[in-house]
């Protein structure tokens, strides 16, 4: 059945749902602006303390390394602490930018570049998070802090920004979801993105390769006496620049309407004047270049983004660049790969002079430099032409990729958020299948038990000392289900459950195959003594683990300092919580609890109702939330 819909009132957001309202933020969140910069101390009562501001702020990831500092004094300090579960956006600059500190950190205040915002009442402030993206994606956000001239997103604008008034049990389940899936999808944007840039480092590498030993495969080489080339082949000359090409300066005496060139990293191209581009102000000392034309800009090399580019268009272009002509039996495009190698290599700036980091024309001419003969600049220009397009077609298909993904999350967003879609069913579908964005993308299928192994050998090597085996399982069904990793587990509801029999496999994995860890049976329970090659994991851990390795090992640092029935009632509660959530049911902590007592193991109840309530409260705590990742537990007897 179609849930029943309403017009928001509200162009952007369209309808929502019939039981949802329309308000402002200002209603539900305090949102504090920061402390202006004050460098130095004004009372015997201040203290210099670390800040955060914009540059700390944005990219899915708050960024807590190099921090300033700057005098606070006490009430200042109480004021404007952040703690975990504050929400920080960014005010000024790349406006609405936020993270959420979703860990308890050392004091930390924050400047007036940023707000700090906190719920009201009982306001899941994902939700915010959420809705900000949304708001920022469609331009709602450029248009309120109107980003045609210097954006700002001031307290009053954030606090009358229309906001969704969602009941709270679906603000939880919506934010579950969306956490998860733009996880998902930000996983695959960042697996585009290496891709991406190991195309470039492969393109730049052929083109290493290709200009300075050529493309006709193993051949006898020779020093070229130069300490930045090398070897090169012995029927190659090494000569000066001026060998090769010369400067010269057509001076453009009047504009009449030519095309403006501009050297970029994309090369030489004609300014765009009607997309923004600005009209020099004076064209005084301007000077006409024509294709084939080698622009050059020699001044400031250690910071200007791109040194050298071909003319491939008539035009004029400023006299800050130097025009060199190509002689007859060098050619152009050899040439320019060539200095777009040494361009990128940064030779120029160790070869440049002053403070300004300049070369004079006469410098760069006396530059030695390669010369293979013409026949061979030109069949190295069009090997690496046929090369360089194949690159640049991936990669120009992967930016597109970019582009749907970013695209796609936005949509996301928007049709959740804002209930077009319904969530639960979404979650009860997704969890069905693996998790890919939480699962290790270097472990195959095939590996999927070893690579659990070595999660295992890692949480023996933090703590084996008191680790049992029930200890030791239900630290490892915590971290597989908080951070979301797909082992092909089927946790059961037994005894001194979540329990999952692969668990067993894996200590034949560490003992018996790899022989990283002796198991030791007694009397007592399972034991496990590390051999000679308990180190022998770590090479695998940092292939399949090391993207996760503080979260782990925050997790193994929880479970080392409880006993065996504190991580029994822990892990027990966390896999009760995380099967609510997938289920997509409105809960409470004794809804919770009660599952556990009634529809687990006889066993459970050795443990009283209050103490299960309190290991709620513990899990809330430590952080150890669930988000309804893998698959429910299920109810049958282990063999």
């Amino acid at each position: 059945m179609a849930r029943e819909m309403k017009d928001s009132g509200i162009a952007w957001i369209g309808e929502i749902p019939k039981e949802w309202n329309i308000s402002k933020v200002g209603y539900f969140f305090d949102i504090q602006l920061g402390k202006m910069l004050q460098p130095i101390r004004q009372n015997a009562s201040d203290s210099l303390e670390k800040y955060l501001c914009a540059a700390n702020v944005g990219g899915n990831r708050l960024r807590l390394f190099s921090l300033k500092e700057m005098w606070f004094s006490p009430a200042e300090k109480k004021a404007l602490k952040v703690e975990k579960g504050d929400m920080l956006v960014v005010e000024g600059g790349d406006v609405a930018s936020c993270d959420i500190i979703t860990e308890d950190i050392e004091p930390i205040y924050f400047q007036n570049s940023i707000h700090r915002v906190r719920p009201l009442g009982n306001y899941d402030i994902r939700i915010l998070k959420y809705w900000l993206w949304l708001a920022k994606g469609i331009g709602h956000i450029d248009l309120i802090c109107n980003k045609a001239t210097i954006a700002h997103f001031s307290k009053e604008k954030f606090i009358a920004l229309s906001f969704i008034v969602i009941p709270l049990p679906d603000q939880h389940r919506i934010a579950a979801f969306l956490d998860r899936k733009c996880a998902e999808i930000d996983s695959v944007i960042a697996d585009t993105q290496k891709t991406i840039e190991e195309y470039k480092v492969l393109k730049q590498s052929i083109i290493t390769e290709a200009v300075t030993k050529g493309v006709r495969g193993e051949r006898k080489m020779k020093d070229s006496g130069v300490e930045w080339i090398g070897d090169v082949p012995e029927e190659w000359e090494v000569l000066p620049h001026k060998y090769m090409m010369h400067k010269e300066k057509n001076i453009c005496e009047h504009y009449t309407g030519e095309s403006i060139l501009s050297l970029t990293m994309n090369g030489v191209i004609v300014r765009d004047l009607n997309a923004g581009g600005k009209m020099p102000t004076t064209f005084d000392g301007y000077q006409y270049v024509e294709p084939d034309d080698m622009l050059l800009c020699l001044f400031d090399i250690d910071v200007t983004p791109r040194c050298v580019g071909v003319v491939h268009n008539c035009g004029i272009t400023s006299p800050a660049y130097s025009c060199f002509k190509v002689h007859k039996g060098f050619y152009n495009a050899y040439y320019d790969y060539l200095l777009r190698f040494i361009d990128d290599e940064k030779i120029f700036v160790h070869l440049a002079k002053n403070l300004r980091s300049s070369l004079t024309e006469s410098d760069f001419g006396a530059i030695k430099t390669l010369a293979p003969t013409y026949e061979e600049q030109l069949e190295i220009a069009t090997y690496l032409d046929a090369k360089c397009a194949e690159i640049d077609r991936l990669i120009t298909a992967k930016q597109q990729l970019l582009t749907e993904l970013g695209s796609y999350k936005k949509s996301v967003i928007y049709e959740y958020v804002t209930g077009k879609k319904e969530c639960d069913i979404a979650i009860a579908q997704i969890t069905q299948a693996a998790i890919v964005p939480f699962y290790p993308a270097a472990i195959s299928t095939t590996k999927v038990r070893f690579a659990q192994a070595v999660l295992m050998a890692k949480v023996l090597d933090k703590c084996h000392k008191g680790m049992g085996r029930v200890k030791l399982e239900k630290t490892m069904y915590t971290i597989e289900t908080i951070i979301g990793f797909d082992f092909e587990t089927e946790y059961v509801r037994q005894v001194a459950g979540p329990l999952d029999e692969s668990l067993y496999k894996c200590e034949g994995i560490i003992s018996r195959v790899n022989h990283w860890y002796t198991v030791c049976a007694s009397q007592h329970g399972v034991s496990y003594k590390p051999t000679k090659n308990a180190d022998k994991y770590q090479s695998y851990y940092c292939r399949y683990f090391r993207n996760y390795n503080t979260e782990i090992e925050r997790i193994i640092d929880i479970f080392a300092s409880y006993t065996t029935e504190q991580a029994e009632v822990i892990a027990t509660l966390l896999a009760a919580w995380n099967d609510a959530i997938i289920e997509g049911k409105s809960f409470t902590d004794t809804d919770i609890v009660n599952d556990v007592l009634n529809n687990w193991s006889e066993e459970k109840k050795r443990f009283s109702k209050d103490v299960w309530l309190r290991a709620m409260d513990e899990l809330r705590k430590k952080d150890l939330i669930p988000k309804g990742y893998g698959k429910k537990t299920v109810r049958r007897n282990i063999k």
